[in-house]
This record gives C-alpha cells, structure tokens and sequence, in this order.
C-alpha cells in the first residue's frame, strides 16, 4: 500500500511539472526555409571535370561554411546580428577580411594576405553610400586609391557595376523575375569580396563585360527552375564579342530544409 502511495504521488508530481511547463510561455516557431547547400559544377574543354560547392549554415541561417571543390574553406564569422569577417584558406595561403560598422552599416573593410601564415600585403575597402545602397568603394592600398568601383541599381539588382584601375571596365547585367539560388541567404549590402552575386534578389540571365580596347566578354545564362521558383539547372555560355566561344559551364543547384 505504501508502495502504491509513493508511485502515485511521483505520477502527480511528474503531471504537475508537464503542466506548468506546457501553460508557459511557447518560444517562437521557427519557420524553415529553402537554403542553397550544394553546387555541382562540370566544366572544362575537352575533357570536362565535375567539382562541388557545399555551403553550411549557422543557427541563424546565416552562411557559416563555404568548400570550394575540396580545395578551398571558407568560414564567415559573425558579432552579433553583424558579420565580422571572411575567412579563406587555400593550400599555403589565406585571405582574411574583417569588417566594422557605423549606423549599422559596413563603413571599412581590412583585407590582409597571408602566405605560410606570414602577412605579404592587404587593402582597405572604404563604402560610400547613396541612401542605403552602397555605390561606391575606394580600394585603398599602402594609402592609395588603388580602385574605385561604381555599383548601380535597378530595385534591389545590381545591374551595372564598373571598375576604374588605370582602365575603366564596364559591367551591364540583366536580370529576370524568378529568384537567384541565394534567394534566403542574401546579403543586406554588397561587401565587395565574395566572388558571386548574394545581393541581387533575382536570377542573372546576361551579363556583357566592356574593356576600353573593344573587347568584349559576354554571358548567357539558361535556367531551370523548381516550384518555388528557384533555379535548380543553370547553363552558362560564355562568348567574346566576336561570337568565340569562351567555355560552356553547366551547374546543378541542391537546396535544404533549414
């Protein structure tokens, strides 16, 4: 009897802590999005090879990993709702950026170049901003305006981005009305050192690049899409502006649940 006493008040006790831990306040549901994990690229003349890109995200859902073909590493850092930096690591050498912020924005960016882990040089990249886009970056190198880029907008794409070195390179991009496979993961503002497009909330369909000589590099890209509208098949052509072929590249696009 006592036996049967004890069990029972433990039944109780364990039903009164479900309770009250249930009539607490419930944390927020968090709604998964489709995130971009992995790109299968196969490219090459003549014989094409295949090579992947795996991303890995953060509890955020912010990008926290990026491998380049098993030969390059990525790891973004983070301060809070702020990136911090890019770090990336390939065979001897790395590139490491660090970011700081005014008003919220990125005002300055530290690029530092390292071989065998000994610093060899680095830039600064300053951002000017017009409203809150930013359309302008200084590249500064040993105190010198090495660079200045120019980024123009049509809504949220970036449709035209120029570069003036010692040449002035002209970049014109158009876009269509489905979403780029960055879609979720896209950047608030453009940070000048990713090499791809985390920008634009839009698929890149053209892209014609002008030097001051007359060449010109084009691309074309073909998609194919899923039912949310993201792309899962891309062909891209790239030709010079004689119609010469410079590569056809063919990239497969696999997303996740986060």
């Amino acid at each position: 009897m006592k036996k049967q006493l004890t069990l029972l008040i433990v039944a109780v006790s364990l039903l009164l802590v479900t309770c009250k831990k249930k009539s607490g306040p419930d944390e927020p549901e968090q709604t998964p999005v489709k995130l971009l994990s992995r790109i299968i690229e196969v490219s090459g003349f003549p014989t094409p090879t295949t090579k992947f890109t795996i991303y890995t995200y953060d509890e955020k859902k912010r990008i926290s990993t990026i491998s380049w073909a098993g030969k390059e590493f990525t790891t973004y850092t983070y301060h809070g709702d702020e990136l911090f930096s890019i770090d990336t690591k390939f065979g001897n050498k790395r590139n490491l950026s660090e970011f700081s912020y005014a008003d919220g924005k990125p005002k300055q960016i530290v690029r530092k170049f390292y071989t065998d882990g000994e610093l060899k040089g680095g830039v600064t990249l300053g951002n000017i901003y017009t409203g809150d886009k930013i359309t302008e970056v200084h590249v500064n190198e040993s105190g010198t305006v090495a660079q200045k880029r120019f980024y123009r907008y049509a809504g949220d794409n970036i449709v035209g981005y120029d570069s003036q070195t010692d040449v002035f390179i002209i970049k014109e991009s158009t876009f269509g009305t489905k979403k780029s496979m960055y879609f979720n993961s896209r950047l608030k503002y453009i940070n000048g050192i990713e090499t791809f497009d985390r920008f634009s909330p839009n698929d890149l369909l053209a892209s014609v690049i002008k030097y001051p000589n007359g060449a010109e590099l084009r691309q074309k890209n073909t998609f194919t899409y899923d039912d949310d509208d993201f792309p899962v098949t891309l062909l891209t052509e790239a030709t010079f502006e004689s119609g010469e072929s410079a590569g056809t590249f063919r990239y497969t696009f696999e997303y996740k649940m986060y």
